[in-house]
């Protein structure tokens, strides 16, 4: 991304925000068609992104999903921010909301729904991490694992080896509070 793309993103966000601010609203009609030019120049100044962007939509049918949600919402919002205009607080609270909380927990479930790594995987990882003495990731990666996997007797023993991992941690860190006393 070079200097024009970060330009023209910024310029296109700090124009919705002033756009939906109301500020200015003698120049209300002049704001939201240069808004739209500046939200438009920029998907164009981004245009290998948006084709990327647009190819893993058509590919993946849990993102299209979460991603018509998400503009549902943000739809909701708008409607807010302009049908309660002497609410406004309101209508903004809702909006940090929406960014901070409502989204994020959106990405996360569709990381557990659509993940990009194959459930066999999570063991590799976890014996990697295991390996290189990372108990929290690999003890991170056997719970992914055992979530994932349908057989019961798989998810026991999973849990068992977390619980062999996590005793392991504690005798780690328990020596090495020792090891510090003495010192």
């Amino acid at each position: 991304m070079n200097f024009w793309n970060i330009g023209v993103s910024i310029a296109s966000i700090a124009s919705l925000i002033f756009h939906l601010s109301g500020k200015g609203s003698a120049l209300r009609q002049f704001t939201l068609p240069t808004t739209t030019a500046l939200i438009g120049f920029t998907i164009g100044r981004n245009k290998a992104e948006a084709e990327q962007v647009s190819s893993l939509l058509l590919q993946d049918p849990h993102l299209l999903f979460i991603l018509l949600v998400m503009l549902s919402l943000f739809a909701l919002t708008m409607y807010l921010v302009e049908s309660t205009k002497a609410e406004a607080k309101i209508s903004f609270i809702f909006l940090v909301f929406l960014a901070t909380v409502a989204i994020p927990q959106l990405i996360k479930s569709y990381h557990d729904i659509a993940p990009m790594v194959a459930t066999p995987d999570y063991l590799v990882l976890a014996r990697v991490k295991e390996s290189d003495g990372n108990t929290d990731d690999a003890i991170k990666y056997l719970k992914i694992y055992s979530k994932r996997v349908d057989r019961i007797e798989l998810q026991k023993q999973v849990n068992d080896r977390i619980e062999s991992l996590r005793k392991q941690q504690f005798k780690r860190e328990s020596t090495a509070k020792i090891k510090l006393k003495d010192n």
